[in-house]
């Protein structure tokens, strides 16, 4: 065998070397018509068109795209986002598919330049959202100084926007016109979505018909008589009623009853903080005077005048710093011992799993307030006072409770581009999905990544000691005995004051006037001289959708801005001419007598003259009326209770067909229904 190979090896070796010549040449064919992965089929549409797992992977550049430019887009659509579903990477992918189909089919998608443009639109947009949550915090600005916040926040968020998608193109290995044409598809989507609004439309007719039905008023003369006019006259409930009474309302919420009373209590915590009072390290800075002068030497342009007119001025930046770099270092101690303690802890979702020992191991607040100061002193060489500690643990505090707090009530925790109030810290108990919000709130784990912070500067770690679910009160004292005792005298003045509806309303009719009605309630009483007489708010002008003050009275007694009300003075007015003079109205009175129990209230009135919409009025608001009642339309329809560009209305529509599994033309298919 072996003298066969010599006698042959020239031959064989031509024959092997032609044959891996010839595999070689092969191999680049062979991979060119083997299938691609990414050109396998994941969906279906009714039409024919398939989505493949490349479309799905350039659905989720798109997304992560948006997601870096325009994070508002991620949202659901009440807070300014597509809504997408983001119940998988596939389904969001789909939906984001599928809207950019419709948004094409309906003409509203346009080019890269369109895309382009639209980074100074949400720029705009996103400018204004900042500026306006700014003025809501106390930031006081003259209109000249807003329209200036507003250009500079408008630069500064074009330039973020734009190297994010720089960026976003260079990750994705595209192009600008790529990300351009990204921006153009969303830009049509957002489009489509806004479209919804604009479906119905108005005949001349029909304008008036709907502009009649908003508009046309009825004036009235009107007062409330609250229920405690009479309250005097109830007595004092025993023991035993107010029990009964509270045990009617522990479980229920005000929403639950027409009184709106319910004592249900809201999730609820016990806290404790440490503060960094920034003052205080501003007064702790050494004032050296060679700094001073340096400063001032390194910034005339900012301390122009001579040294000794700056130096106020110098001394205030110094101080502002130095404490700033301070603080940043006590920030820095007070994680790391936290950090410490919890090194080597198995985390799920961000929520450490704490050793059952942990109440006698966690870092006491005290105990860090102390890190604190000393490791100022050990890096600046300054001597702090000790950090104030706050502990919370003998009562239950709800949000409000929380924001009436000084300090920390007004604090907030920076994540992002996002605030969350201190708070709301309660609200991370009550959370039945993943906490998503980068913040992780732990029962005996103190906050310290970030420290919530206010507008001094001041900064806050809290620690959450015990949590109380949201439940029924346990307890009256849950609620405070005098909290249920009023409630209940409430309800029972409001039950007498029923009582008299009828005689109310003939006292009414008989003299055409308010007041003996009036005079009625008030003689119910023994001692008449702690009684508030109400007042008659004369001429409101009372719409099917709101009331009016007109031009007789000061202002509408929110009591009787409410449907029972209006829906009463417009079923009094049936039959009556809409041009009837008052004079008429005068020579026959037509009353209304109205129970209103979430107020523990009875409304009386008594009709002055039916006030249709003019026809000036109707040029006037022509617009409005329209876009009103074309939402009332779409409301009616259920075209806003079932968004037709979700992701399920989208699919029923284009007969969307999901691909199960197997990835080859035979594979089983689901359809979304």
């Amino acid at each position: 065998m072996l003298k066969l190979i010599r006698k042959y090896q020239l031959i064989i070796l031509a024959i092997g070397g032609s044959l891996l010549m010839v595999v070689f040449l092969l191999q680049p064919v062979l991979t060119r018509l083997s299938p691609s992965p990414l050109k396998a089929k994941v969906a279906t549409l009714e039409d024919g068109t398939k989505f493949t797992r490349g479309d799905v992977q350039n659905a989720n550049v798109a997304i992560s795209l948006l997601k870096r430019v325009n994070p508002r887009a991620l949202g659901p659509r009440s807070a300014g986002g597509m809504g997408l579903n983001t119940e998988s990477e596939s389904t969001v992918a789909l939906h984001w598919l599928l809207l950019v189909q419709q948004a094409e089919n309906a003409g509203l998608v346009g080019e890269s330049g369109d895309g382009a443009a639209w980074i100074g639109e949400l720029a705009t947009a996103e400018a204004y959202i900042q500026v306006f949550t700014e003025k809501q915090r106390g930031l006081q600005l003259s209109p000249l100084e807003e329209q200036e916040r507003l250009a500079s926040l408008k630069d500064q968020i074009i330039q973020i926007m734009s190297r994010n998608a720089t960026l976003s193109a260079g990750n994705a290995g595209g192009t600008m016109e790529d990300v351009y044409k990204i921006l153009a598809q969303a830009r049509g989507v957002y489009r489509l979505l806004g479209s919804v609004p604009k479906l119905a439309s108005f005949s001349d007719l029909g304008a008036i018909k709907a502009a009649h039905e908003s508009w046309d008023a009825i004036a009235v003369n009107a007062a409330v008589l609250d229920s405690t006019m009479v309250s005097s006259t109830i007595p004092d409930p025993t023991d035993e009623e107010i029990q009964t009474f509270f045990d009617i309302y522990k479980a229920q919420s005000p929403s639950d009853n027409d009184f709106q009373i319910g004592y249900t209590q809201p999730t609820r915590v016990q806290m404790g903080w440490l503060t960094l009072d920034k003052n205080t390290f501003m007064n702790a800075v050494p004032v050296d005077r060679v700094e001073l002068n340096k400063l001032w030497r390194t910034s005339r342009d900012q301390f122009p005048g001579d040294f000794a007119l700056e130096r106020p001025k110098l001394e205030a930046q110094f101080r502002e710093k130095n404490a700033t770099d301070m603080m940043v270092e006590a920030d820095r101690a007070i994680r790391a011992k936290v950090v410490s303690a919890t090194n080597g802890f198995p985390s799920t979702n961000g929520i450490l799993t704490l050793p059952e020992d942990w109440e006698s191991r966690r870092p006491k607040l005290e105990d860090i307030a102390q890190t604190v100061v000393d490791r100022i002193k050990e890096q600046f060489q300054v001597t702090i006072p000790l950090p104030s500690v706050t502990m919370v643990g003998d009562r239950w505090l709800n949000a409000n409770a929380i924001s009436s707090l000084p300090g920390i009530g007004g604090s907030a925790y920076r994540i992002g581009s996002r605030q969350l109030p201190a708070y709301g810290l309660p609200a991370f108990f009550e959370l039945e999905e993943a906490n998503t919000t980068g913040l992780d709130v732990q029962i005996g784990l103190p906050l310290v990544d970030p420290a919530a912070e206010d507008q001094l500067g001041n900064r806050y770690f809290a620690i959450i000691l015990a949590v109380r679910e949201q439940g029924p009160a346990d307890t009256v004292e849950d609620v405070t005995r005098d909290q249920v005792v009023s409630d209940y005298k409430s309800i029972e003045a409001y039950e007498l004051l029923q009582s008299q509806i009828d005689e109310l309303n003939s006292a009414i009719i008989a003299s055409g006037t308010l007041e003996p009605a009036i005079d009625m309630v008030i003689a119910m009483n023994t001692d008449t001289s702690a009684i508030t007489r109400p007042g008659v708010l004369r001429n409101l002008l009372v719409g099917r959708e709101s009331i009016g003050k007109g031009r007789l009275a000061a202002f509408v007694d929110p009591r009787l801005n409410v449907e029972e009300f209006r829906n009463a003075v417009f079923d009094a007015a049936t039959g009556i001419d809409p041009l009837t003079p008052p004079t008429t109205l005068e020579e026959s009175p037509t009353s209304t007598v109205v129970a209103l129990p979430a107020s523990k209230a009875i409304a009386v009135s008594h009709l002055v003259a039916p006030r249709p919409i003019t026809i000036e009025r109707f040029r006037t608001i022509a617009r409005a009326v329209t876009n009103n009642a074309a939402q009332s339309e779409l409301i009616d329809a259920g075209m806003l209770e079932n968004d037709p560009f979700s992701f399920e209305s989208l699919s029923r529509r284009f007969g969307l067909t999901q691909i199960k599994e197997k990835d080859e033309d035979d594979s089983e298919e689901d359809p979304v229904q």
